[in-house]
């Protein structure tokens, strides 16, 4: 980050200027409606730009003293310029470090810790109805795979959220500084610009690996797709594709095939041969049924493939493992 940016960013906001600090506004009056403190996104955007409809906004972070616990209807992303910031989210204390952002679902419950004048952060309100048409218009003009993020529109999941490395990113850190520029040095960037440039974000976003995502919300994309896998696979063994499991994820199966092999270790075909043969041990096991049934009803045709691949992994014909038994 250039130190122009960073110099203008490290200016004390109107905010910031109440001294003291007991004597300043409460966050909850100054963003939300009376009762539940919920962040609504036409506040927001009439203090930031003076449009309650803008769809996209920016605002700093203000610092020195704790935002407290509070959700919002729309998708927030922090990106920390300088030092850094650390959110709380489901009794979690997750910091966000120069260069890196954390994106918040819009029901997400979190609150912030009081930051220093060079702990620096921008907020990037975005509308939920915008980011799910970005997000869908993406799906459906590339082969990103979106659904990771599209899971921030859930609704009752108070704690979802993914915090990235972005610091890593080139495309992204100076996507971010030249956005950032536009609003702190007043270019009054147009909203159409803006939303555009939220789009390459997600684009960027939707293209980087796993990998640099730091730490998730408990429950996962990543274990919640695990569990689908392995819930098809469980309820449908005898006929199940990779096709049909790619399909039922809305993800291509060109790429769930990469996936499952990087999150099991193995090939969509192994895990599906592992709760077949499963199957077939058990009912050689527990059952009177001729061995020509077993195999039809696990999903294979081919009696001599069937005998060969039950003797590699149980190291005799299905014959003897039943009479082992």
């Amino acid at each position: 980050m250039r130190d122009e940016i960073l110099k203008k960013l490290s200016a004390l906001s109107a905010e910031e200027q109440f001294t003291p600090v007991e004597d300043r506004p409460s966050q909850q009056s100054i963003y939300s409606k009376p009762g539940r403190f919920i962040i609504e996104r036409r506040i927001i955007s009439s203090i930031s730009t003076g449009e309650a409809t803008a769809a996209v906004c920016m605002r700093s972070h203000p610092r020195f003293r704790a935002f407290p616990s509070h959700t919002h209807d729309f998708i927030e992303i922090m990106y920390v310029c300088g030092g850094s910031i650390t959110h709380e989210i489901g009794g979690r204390a997750v910091t966000v470090k120069a260069g890196d952002m954390i994106i918040l679902g819009r029901d997400t419950r979190h609150s912030i810790k009081p930051s220093t004048i060079s702990d620096i952060g921008i907020n990037l309100i975005i509308s939920a109805d915008l980011f799910e048409v970005l997000l869908n218009t993406l799906r459906h003009d590339s082969s990103l795979n979106t659904r990771r993020l599209k899971t921030l529109l859930d609704r009752g999941d108070d704690k979802r959220f993914y915090l990235f490395r972005s610091s890593e990113s080139v495309q992204i850190s100076n996507l971010m500084e030249s956005m950032i520029y536009s609003v702190v040095c007043k270019e009054n960037i147009d909203g159409y610009v803006l939303e555009q440039s939220v789009k390459l974000l997600l684009c960027y976003l939707c293209s980087v690996s796993e990998d640099s995502e730091r730490e998730e919300s408990e429950d996962t994309y990543g274990e919640q797709t695990k569990k689908k896998i392995v819930k098809y696979i469980r309820s449908s063994y005898s006929t199940a594709t990779l096709t049909e499991a790619a399909e039922m994820l809305g993800l291509s199966p060109t790429y769930l095939s990469r996936w499952i092999r990087r999150h099991f270790g193995v090939s969509f075909k192994e895990l599906l041969m592992r709760e077949r043969f499963a199957v077939a041990s058990d009912l050689l096991r527990t059952t009177d049924l001729p061995i020509g049934d077993i195999f039809l009803h696990i999903g294979y045709e081919n009696s001599s493939y069937f005998h060969k691949e039950f003797k590699k992994r149980f190291g005799m014909t299905p014959n003897n493992y039943r009479r082992a038994q």
